[in-house]
């Protein structure tokens, strides 16, 4: 049965306004890292501690987070945290290094977006399944703060805290810092969230040169 005209009009609308607010909120974002606005301060003033959600990566992006990590306080910022779903070594490692974040509650796990070697086609069908599951997880947690620090995990996290915020206008304030390693060029995924990021660091001054919207805080490790 055809859809009425009336019900294929409201669509048109409906779809024609999801449009609008999506390219508003891309161009909002973009404009202000673009010409040098102050970081947003979405959550000043909001009671603490911030949902904070950190996405983890097997091997040397987990080492590196857990720098990030050591001295955070859990009073301002309350973590959680995700990894891929062939990830056995984080737990472990954050449980080591922090023992007062590893309560297994604040872990959850999605299906791992690219494997190493895996072909770019099928890449694009195990990302989907990663998104979905990275959209459930940011409706049920509802993070104010997103730390990411490039592993291939944090797209599909990224593009979900990023759908969410398009489609509520509830603010999620991204934090990407690139990888130590990453001396005179960024990473795939630092140059993918560049344009967004509300703060993007870098471990080495050389980079600002060619990112000047990057922050260089020093060796954070």
């Amino acid at each position: 049965m055809a859809m009425p005209s009336s019900g294929l009009s409201l669509a048109f609308v409906a779809l024609t306004l999801l449009v609008l607010r999506a390219l508003f909120w891309l161009l909002s974002r973009v404009r202000r890292r673009c010409h040098g606005a102050p970081p947003r301060r979405a959550w000043e003033g909001s009671e603490l501690p911030l949902r904070t959600l950190v996405v983890l990566g097997s091997g040397g992006h987990t080492m590196e987070m857990l720098g990030l990590l050591k001295d955070i306080d859990q009073t301002r910022y309350r973590c959680d945290f995700i990894l891929a779903d062939t990830d056995s070594t984080s737990l472990k490692k954050v449980a080591a290094a922090r023992p007062d974040l590893a309560e297994p509650c604040r872990f959850h796990t999605v299906p791992r977006s690219r494997e190493v070697g895996q072909s770019w086609l099928s890449s694009a069908v195990s990302t989907a399944k990663s998104l979905l599951a990275c959209l459930g997880l940011v409706w049920r947690l509802q993070p104010q703060v997103l730390l990411i620090n490039g592993p291939g995990t944090c797209i599909p996290v990224a593009a979900a805290a990023m759908l969410f915020e398009v489609l509520l206008g509830r603010s999620i304030v991204v934090i990407f810092v690139e990888s130590f390693c990453r001396v005179k060029s960024l990473s795939l995924t630092g140059r993918l969230l560049y344009p967004i990021a509300d703060a993007f660091i870098v471990h080495w001054p050389g980079l600002l040169e060619r990112y000047p919207k990057a922050q260089h805080c020093g060796v954070l490790l």
